[in-house]
């Protein structure tokens, strides 16, 4: 079925609209030749042709800025006339489509046409239209930016200058229109004060000018680099324009990530509470990992050197691959898996392999041994080609800072941003490994520490850039057990800071769970699910804290005892996950200082 969307073009882009229609212009201003349309050669007769003095009439070509100036006056009727940007520069754009039609439709032809096909013949005009000065179009597009504050008083013989820039408006005093001000006179005189005003509010067009042509530019650039089949074309094509815009490296790549950002699919579509709040309720949140791994989400696995994370996401490949539980406990989602290897050469890994015993399901692993960043375009295409449900990344230290970066830069956090964009896009979970500052997990004294997010190496922007944060590291000297510990939890996978427990084994290179951490784990989930289920037993019914927790000691019901804290914990999970839990509450005002108290109740 045909809808109104396939019928309708969608709206231009009006900044991008008066940036090329002012440059069309100031390229080509009063040269009405460029813009003549294209002209058929005149028709001939096979007498004409047989004559020996014959000469093949050519066809005359279009003038140089006809196309442009074409597509540009068909552009201009999709301009969004109802929107905030054409209230507030509608002169402006006006300005530039006379302009542009005095050039385009210099003796009206185009104009008179239109004219007999409305049925409106009166209205037609004779002769050419008049082309200004392009001072004063340079002049006049200055001024109806706003650029200029309007508070300059002058005075010319008794008259003020607000009086005689407005005189048409003054019926009662034709005699000041001698008074009148052309727009170059006017951006003259604004000049002319420039000493009772903020120097800078004379630079700010000609900056804001100059950064829109190069935005223009830098977009049009990044627009026709993504479709280069080759990442190194790619690379060549990025440092060619850095050149151009006369930029250094640190600074292109800072613009080229305000750019990512700029064109973010999710600064478009989800500008609203509403839009955010609607798209998390279609989103289908999983985790690919029970607990551990988020899918569409970006997160880290940070260990010291010889901790064994390298083949902990070998580990992780082989579970999700044949859809087994990671270390025997935690459930997965069989899946294909992409692995970028650039910590270890293919035969380092095959030697890993070969002592872990390594069985994954072949089908649903792909490896990837040379990677550079030229190559994200190429890692998201192969993401969905093969649907992969996880991507495992090797570190990022390696991947990541092959220009000669440092891990302390602030654009490594580009980066990151780009995976988040691509895990979002693709709904696959993106693993990244990364070190630990040397020596974190020991103190002065050689004892054991808990490890923090301050203990990553490099930027902080690194840490800012993920979703989730692991850290692994040895908890005794002979090297058979670990801690790893959830830093991070923007997907609450589970609370944060919480350890898992592991023994590890230099012989087969594999971890196991061990201690309590699962059976929490397991009992928090009970103690969820039992919340829910006494909420959904009673509908629309409101239930404190208080009374939740009478419910779950309520031996008839469950025999199940929890704290107050603990309830009011597992009732927030339940409620920042409203989308799928129905679950909704309110604040009670019960007068007393304090933090707010809530009710809950099952409402779908």
């Amino acid at each position: 079925m045909t809808t109104a969307a396939h019928i309708c073009p969608p709206f231009i882009d009006i900044s991008r609209w008066s940036l090329k229609a002012e440059m069309l212009l100031v390229n080509y201003w009063g040269d009405i030749d460029a813009f003549k349309p294209p002209q058929l050669a005149e028709t001939f007769s096979l007498a004409e042709m047989m004559d020996e003095d014959f000469v093949l009439p050519e066809d005359k070509q279009a003038g140089r800025a006809y196309y442009e100036a074409e597509s540009l006056n068909q552009e201009w009727w999709l301009i969004n006339r109802d929107c905030i940007a054409w209230e507030e520069r509608s002169l402006e754009l006006f300005n530039l489509w006379l302009s542009l039609q005095a050039h385009f439709d210099n003796d009206v032809s185009q104009y008179n046409e239109r004219c007999i096909d409305i049925g409106r013949p009166e209205l037609q005009n004779s002769g050419p239209q008049l082309i200004e000065d392009i001072d004063e179009f340079k002049a006049r597009c200055i001024l109806l930016r706003g650029q200029f504050p309007t508070l300059i008083k002058l005075e010319v013989d008794g008259v003020s200058y607000e009086d005689a820039i407005n005189y048409k408006k003054d019926s009662k005093a034709p005699e000041i229109s001698r008074y009148f001000l052309t727009a170059t006179q006017t951006l003259k005189q604004f000049k002319s004060q420039s000493s009772s005003l903020d120097p800078a509010v004379f630079m700010q067009d000609q900056i804001e000018h100059e950064s829109k042509n190069h935005l223009e530019q830098l977009t049009a650039a990044w627009e026709a680099i993504k479709l280069m089949g080759s990442p190194t074309q790619r690379q060549l094509a990025h440092q060619k324009l850095r050149k151009e815009l006369g930029i250094n490296a640190k600074d292109y790549k800072g613009l080229m990530h305000s750019l990512l950002i700029e064109k973010s699919e999710e600064n478009v579509k989800l500008n609203s509470v509403d839009a955010v709040k609607a798209a998390a309720a279609a989103a289908t949140e999983r985790s690919v990992v029970d607990r551990f791994l988020m899918a569409g989400a970006v997160s880290i696995l940070a260990a010291e050197g010889g901790c064994g994370k390298t083949s902990l996401i070998y580990a992780i490949s082989e579970a999700i691959s044949k859809g087994t539980p990671l270390f025997g406990e935690l459930p997965t989602i069989k899946g294909h898996v992409l692995i970028v290897e650039a910590d270890e050469s293919w035969r380092n890994s095959n030697e890993k392999w070969t002592r872990m015993d390594y069985a994954p399901n072949k089908d649903n692993i792909t490896t990837q041994w040379a990677w550079d960043p030229s190559k994200l375009l190429e890692l998201e295409q192969s993401i969905v080609k093969n649907n992969s449900v996880a991507v495992l990344m090797d570190s990022f230290a390696t991947l990541f800072s092959g220009g000669g970066e440092s891990m302390n830069d602030s654009e490594m956090g580009l980066y990151l941003y780009a995976l988040n964009q691509m895990a979002a896009r693709t709904g696959s979970a993106i693993m990244v490994t990364h070190h630990l500052k040397k020596g974190a997990s020991r103190d002065n004294k050689g004892s054991v520490r808990q490890i923090t997010l301050a203990d990553l190496f490099g930027s902080s922007y690194i840490v800012n850039g993920a979703s989730d944060v692991w850290a692994l590291w040895r908890t005794d000297d002979d090297g058979q057990h670990f801690q790893l510990r959830y830093l991070k939890d923007r997907s609450m996978l589970v609370e944060r800071n919480f350890d898992f427990q592991l023994t590890g084994s230099d012989e087969s290179l594999r971890f196991n769970l061990h201690g309590g951490s699962l059976n929490e784990l397991e009992h928090r989930k009970t103690v969820r699910e039992k919340l829910l289920s006494i909420l959904r037993h009673s509908p629309h019914q409101w239930f404190s804290v208080e009374k939740l927790v009478l419910e779950l000691k309520d031996a008839s019901k469950f025999a199940t005892a929890c704290s107050e804290r603990a309830v009011r914990r597992e009732m927030s999970q339940l409620y920042v996950n409203a989308a799928v839990s129905g679950v909704d509450r309110r604040q009670v005002n019960d007068s007393k200082p304090g933090r707010p108290k809530f009710e809950y109740s099952f409402v779908r």
